[in-house]
């Protein structure tokens, strides 16, 4: 039984020291270094609505407001590499036509507005071949600007919040690479003053983007 016991251990180490080697050994493509590149694609999302007033303090719940539109802008980064082991650093910015409003929920009253959003997250993934999947995670900053439709009154407000997402990366020759990625961002709860307080809760933005990067 403890011969047993002990062949098995060895084996379970050997194969662990096996399972190492590989993570670690020399991959097919060099992923180390800096790289700038520009992205593409459709973005999504919804956001609670309340309000409040002088005569009415508690917050009041409202109408939710969903948004889509197209998204693109520009990355840079930096990776380092350890066998098939990548990880790094990437900041964003996009540019949206980010737009809805609460006309399917309470008769057009409430509209909102996204300029821009940008992230700066870390970088963690495996490379086999030319290709690379990864995870990314960090904080992000956005604009976002509300609008009563029946008062004409608008305000613009920075936004902070954190972003996670994945992607799939495919060297296609020495320096020349293409994605697509998955992000999700959310900002909380965000307070404008329209006459009144206006709140939009949970405020998210989902998006599906393509982008190409050339590495240095």
């Amino acid at each position: 039984m403890l011969r047993a016991l002990a062949i098995g251990f060895v084996l379970a180490s050997s194969a662990g020291n096996v399972c190492a080697a590989e993570l670690l050994r020399a991959p097919n493509y060099d992923w180390s270094g800096p790289y700038i590149g520009a992205h593409v694609g459709k973005a999504w999302g919804e956001t609670g609505n309340s309000w409040r007033n002088t005569v009415i303090t508690d917050w009041q719940p409202d109408g939710d407001i969903s948004y889509d539109g197209t998204a693109s802008g520009l990355h840079l980064g930096y990776l380092w590499q350890r066998g098939s082991l990548v990880y790094g650093i990437e900041g964003d910015i996009t540019w949206s036509s980010l737009n809805g409003d609460d006309s399917q929920f309470a008769g057009l009253v409430n509209a909102l507005e996204m300029g821009y959003v940008g992230t700066f997250r870390a970088r963690l993934g495996f490379s086999h071949s030319n290709a690379l999947i990864y995870a990314t995670g960090g904080v992000a900053l956005g604009e976002i600007e509300k609008k009563d439709l029946t008062l004409g009154s608008s305000n613009s407000n920075d936004a902070v919040g954190w972003a996670m997402g994945g992607g799939l990366e495919y060297a296609l020759w020495d320096r020349l690479r293409v994605r697509v990625e998955y992000q999700y961002v959310d900002f909380g709860s965000v307070v404008s003053s329209l006459g009144y307080d206006h709140r939009a809760d949970d405020i998210n933005i989902q998006s599906v983007r393509g982008g190409i990067s050339y590495g240095f």
